[in-house]
């Protein structure tokens, strides 16, 4: 049930493929923030992954 509650952002980039190496199934199976702006600190997903221009 957690996974469904990640930000949008986090999935899209995942989805396509441009989530951080370190951002692994284990790493999303720990406790996750329900904030979205704290899962992307904690997984520290770097903004230029997810919002490529």
């Amino acid at each position: 049930m957690r996974l469904a509650q990640l930000a949008p952002d986090v999935v899209e980039a995942i989805l396509e493929g441009r989530q951080p190496r370190h951002l692994t199934l284990e790493a999303l199976r720990q406790p996750l923030p329900e904030a979205w702006d704290a899962q992307k600190r904690m997984l520290t997903v770097d903004q230029g992954c997810l919002n490529p221009e």
